[in-house]
């Protein structure tokens, strides 16, 4: 790909980004200044522009890292040169959001540019949530650059990878899901879907600076994970996108609306990029790997005109972010927050026929769902048998834990501090025991093609990260006493209560806290044992025992301080009902109680029948290594 087809591709980019910010945004009445305007067309056109600005560098920035870590050979040539289209990404993007900050200050302070940055605009970033967030991102894209510029180790890169994910977080959590009384799921269906976009833009972004460096025979190779990459992130935005103009658009009328053809057009466009993916997976694939050059050629005329799309697309989404949704729409409620307003008492049945959905965790259940039976596909292609009574462990543990998250102990969770013990002892104690005895790594060892060309994927980032955190539990498996402790100890002790009570971002956390910390103890207790059954045995009924302490403390405590816990539920939703028995906080502690004795029970059960199975693990391991078929 010469110098010119990678310039006339970034000019595409950003030519298109321009022109439908400048439509989008004068459709939808932004551009309109107020009766009072002070601030002028400098800022009104500075604002949204800043915004594209923002939304085009961030995106070069974490596609570019999600490229060296996932796609690339780590050390090389198009690695080092990854990392450096990251951080002068990043640059941009940091002055982008100071741009931002400074115009969003001016126009809400009705000023003019000429009237310069005085002490209320350093008020503005220290006491007021917009500024905060402002500074915020900036300080984390600048922070990002410099990360990118000095680190190189591939766990280094995952830390800042992660940390270029979080500085979307700030603007997203001040756009305007912050207008409704669903503020908490739109704040996570808007993350889910700049994180998704940020993606698949700058990864594909990426692809065309790096193209030239690439080594011989390389571009296939790459052009394929991003394939799936990008597969995974048009999936992650058609869900949120969906669910995201469902808490905006609900009637014909705000359909109709301007914010509701802008969202109609930048629909379109989606199902555009969509096509273009499809030519990716179905027809560029096989060209690169018959031809390489011409195969390269194609790729590069394609990509220019898919980033000109989705230059299209990002121009739309800056715009609508100063659009005013229809005044239908103002209130911001979804079906859940509908079905909040005449809440009944909770009970069984009520858990079981409510719905609150959750982007995140759908998204997570789906792709689990999916990851595993593809899986146990390549499995039976290659020859290999898997049991059927895993496949249905892991379908049923993802269907409770898709319950649990999206159906209604997710929406009563939000109202009763007993509803959120009962979340995180079901995704502690009950959701493991069906995960577990699936043998979800067993399943990756045995289908996930290891890479042999220095890159890491999902085989190897197990081998390093999670196998051996396994591997310390059942050497010392006392530390699930500690880690069960720990866990309870932060779920219940910290600001993560509050966080979990009044915003989906702390739901999420503690979810994800709770799953793992259930998860990991459960694996290595109930693995067979690489050594004598003996002393193993014993031990770890030893641990079963501790751990039954630990909940039977953790319950007894509930109890005690249960009307004090519930403060963070009290105060932002009130006592919907009364003094029902049902909705009582001191339940806590009895169903901690509860579940963790029958949990326990089954863990133990669990762990006895896998005493003798020594010999069936090492059978697995040499069928693994039989497996093991170098990826191209």
């Amino acid at each position: 790909m010469s110098l010119r087809t990678r310039v006339v591709a970034v000019l595409a980019l950003l030519a298109a980004g321009i022109l439908s910010l400048v439509w989008a945004y004068i459709y939808g009445g932004g551009a309109d200044p107020g009766l009072l305007d002070r601030a002028g067309p400098a800022v009104t056109w500075g604002l949204p522009a800043a915004k594209l600005v923002f939304n085009l560098a961030s995106a070069g920035t974490i596609g570019a890292l999600v490229l060296a870590a996932f796609a690339l050979p780590h050390g090389g040539t198009a690695y080092e040169r990854a990392l450096r289209l990251a951080g002068w990404s990043a640059v941009v993007w940091a002055g982008a959001a100071a741009v931002h900050t400074s115009a969003s200050f001016l126009l809400l302070a009705n000023r003019a540019p000429t009237a310069g940055l005085d002490e209320a605009f350093w008020m503005y970033l220290s006491r007021i949530d917009a500024g905060r967030a402002g500074a915020l991102s900036t300080l984390i894209a600048a922070s990002v650059a410099c990360a990118c510029f000095r680190l190189r180790k591939p766990r280094l890169l995952a830390v800042t990878a992660a940390a270029a994910f979080a500085g979307l977080l700030p603007l997203v959590m001040k756009s305007h899901a912050a207008g409704g009384t669903d503020h908490a799921d739109s704040t996570i269906t808007l993350f889910v879907h700049a994180a998704a976009a940020a993606v698949w833009l700058g990864g594909l972004l990426a692809l065309v600076v790096l193209r030239p460096v690439l080594p011989a025979g390389q571009l296939g190779v790459t052009v394929r994970r991003y394939s799936t990459l990008a597969l995974i992130s048009f999936i992650a935005l058609a869900v949120s996108g969906f669910l995201g103009a469902l808490t905006r658009i609900s009637t014909v009328e705000a359909l109709l609306s301007p914010y509701g053809v802008i969202v109609l057009a930048k629909a379109g466009v989606f199902i555009v990029l969509g096509l273009f993916g499809a030519l990716h997976r179905r027809w560029l694939l096989g060209r690169i790997d018959k031809h390489p050059a011409r195969g390269g050629r194609h790729f590069a005329a394609l990509a220019a005109v898919e980033l000109a799309v989705m230059g299209a697309a990002s121009g739309m989404a800056a715009a609508l972010a100063r659009t005013e949704p229809p005044k239908a729409a103002g209130s911001g409620k979804t079906f859940a927050a509908d079905f909040a307003a005449g809440l009944p008492k909770p009970g069984l049945w009520e858990y079981l026929s409510g719905w609150a959905p959750d982007p995140l965790w759908s998204l997570a259940c789906g792709f689990a769902v999916f990851a595993y039976l593809a899986g146990v596909r390549r499995l039976r292609a290659g020859g290999l048998t898997w049991p059927a009574q895993r496949t249905a462990a892991w379908l049923a543990g993802m269907a409770v834990l898709f319950v649990v998250t999206n159906g209604g102990v997710h929406l009563y969770q939000g109202y009763l501090f007993n509803a959120h013990v009962l979340t995180q002892m079901m995704l502690t104690a009950v959701v493991p025991l069906l995960l577990v005895p699936a043998a979800p790594l067993t399943m990756a060892q045995l289908a996930i093609r290891a890479r042999t060309d220095g890159s890491a994927g999902v085989k190897e980032f197990l081998e390093r990260s999670v196998e051996p955190v396994l591997a310390a539990l059942r050497r010392d498996p006392v530390l699930a006493i500690f880690i069960l402790a720990a866990s309870l100890l932060v779920i219940y002790y910290t600001p993560l209560l509050e966080w979990a009570a009044v915003g989906q971002i702390g739901y999420s956390t503690m979810t994800l806290l709770a799953l793992l910390t259930g998860s990991l103890p459960t694996a290595a207790l109930t693995a067979a044992p690489d050594h004598g059954t003996g002393n193993a045995a014993r031990q770890r009924l030893f641990v079963l025992a501790g751990m039954a302490g630990v909940y039977a403390f953790g319950g007894w405590k509930l109890t005690e301080q249960a009307p004090a816990m519930e403060m963070p539920w009290y105060t932002s939703v009130g006592q919907p009902w009364g003094l029902a028995a049902a909705a009582a906080p001191e339940l806590g502690g009895t169903i901690m109680w509860s579940i963790a004795a029958i949990s326990l029970a089954i863990t133990a059960g669990m762990a006895g029948k896998r005493g003798g199975q020594g010999a069936q693990n090492q059978q697995v391991g040499q069928a693994a290594s039989a497996a093991r078929v170098p990826a191209k």
